[in-house]
């Protein structure tokens, strides 16, 4: 049986070596201490919600503030137009997408599905008579969305929001 020669590393190697596993472990962050640039799967969604949001063509831009004349005569500046998107993307941002919708047997879960059902829920919220937006629709039947599932998704953010007050006026 051979004998195992020892090599000692020099400082150098030392220092690589450390300076390596501190880099190693430096990506394995908690999901909460990682930034979103870190976080390729929020990019991931945030990719997927533009692709929806063109789908329904939701509006993006944040509400603006108009002056208006109220009945009682005086003028007051009050937001107008949808921000749709941006709310939209504030929830993707604060919930967990595990904490919505759980696969389960049989059930698939998708990224794409569940940014779809928020979008919906969004847009929901901000009309409810809106007629378009139908569970026979080509890409909301594509995506795997059904009444049930939305039902599930919108019951979940409902309390999720109301208690974490996440968005500073109702959906």
């Amino acid at each position: 049986m051979q004998k195992r020669k020892h090599i000692f590393l020099d400082d150098n190697a030392k220092i690589e070596r450390m300076a390596n596993k501190i880099r190693k472990y430096e990506k394995y962050k908690p999901h909460a201490l990682k930034t979103s640039d870190e976080d390729f799967r929020l990019q991931e969604k945030l990719a997927m919600l533009s692709i929806v949001a063109s789908n329904f063509m939701m509006t993006g831009h944040s509400p603006t503030l108009v002056m208006t004349k109220r009945e009682e005569g005086d003028e007051v500046l009050l937001p107008v137009g949808g921000g749709q998107k941006d709310r939209a993307r504030e929830i993707i941002f604060k919930v967990d997408f595990r904490k919505l919708y759980r696969g389960g047997k049989g059930r698939k879960t998708d990224p794409l599905m569940i940014v779809t059902t928020i979008c919906m829920y969004v847009m929901r919220k901000d009309n409810p008579k809106r007629g378009d937006i139908r569970y026979s629709n080509d890409f909301i039947s594509k995506v795997g969305v059904t009444k049930d599932i939305y039902n599930h998704v919108s019951q979940k953010l409902d309390d999720l929001l109301n208690s974490q007050n996440l968005i500073g006026r109702s959906i």
